[in-house]
């Protein structure tokens, strides 16, 4: 049997994988908040990208015009690339955008968008209440969002011969893998996906079980 772009379990010279899952929204949450005659408006969003989360900021500004101030802070990503955002938008430093991502961070989210739109309601609330308001129109939002759990992890190919496929199948489901497509011709051929923690130790599984005849390969260099 042909073995081509075999992937060996590197062990920890590659540094460290992603997590297998992050939390997210599954939808938006909004709020509404008064302290001293200003209006809070919190609006949490689900977004991907950078460009997603730029493009939903455009609109919210657009929608709140006529507001004082549209603050937000943002978390994309997970692990080591995962990247966070913030503005003020003229607020003092520190009072609006840190609030904000504080209320994203303890719920441990990503890839999620918070916006606060304040109309000034003429009494200055002073850098404490500032922070305290903001933080708390963020959270408000985020808890009116349901949330999902997003699972991470890699697609692999693995072929071998039809008497070895029942074996295969079980460890398989024993790593917590899945089964994404699957070709039967000469050999068993199946593209399976695995969680980032578990394929190096698939790898070394599936080795030891075929007798170094069967390999993880990589989908994307076939």
């Amino acid at each position: 049997m042909k073995r081509k772009n075999v992937i060996k379990p590197p062990g920890k010279q590659f540094g460290n994988d992603p997590p297998d899952s992050f939390l997210t929204l599954a939808g938006p949450g909004e709020s509404e908040l008064k302290v001293q005659r200003s209006r809070f408006l919190g609006l949490a969003l689900p977004v991907q990208t950078e460009q997603d989360a730029k493009a939903r900021l455009s609109e919210t500004a657009r929608r709140y015009h006529d507001s004082r101030h549209v603050c937000y802070g943002y978390q994309l990503g997970a692990g080591e690339n995962s990247i966070t955002r913030k503005s003020d938008d003229g607020e003092p430093s520190g009072t609006a955008g840190e609030p904000i991502l504080a209320a994203i961070g303890k719920l441990e989210l990503t890839d999620v968008l918070v916006v606060v739109v304040r109309y000034f309601g003429g009494v200055k609330l002073g850098t404490g209440g500032l922070a305290r308001a903001y933080g708390q129109a963020g959270a408000m939002a985020l808890a009116e969002a349901a949330v999902r759990e997003v699972h991470l992890g890699r697609e692999f190919m693995i072929r071998f011969p039809y008497s070895q496929q029942k074996s295969i199948r079980r460890l398989l489901e024993t790593r917590g893998g899945r089964l994404v497509d699957q070709q039967y011709g000469e050999t068993v051929s199946w593209s399976i996906w695995l969680a980032h923690s578990v394929w190096r130790g698939f790898a070394e599984a599936l080795t030891e079980l075929t007798a170094g005849k069967v390999d993880l390969e990589d989908p994307d260099r076939q």
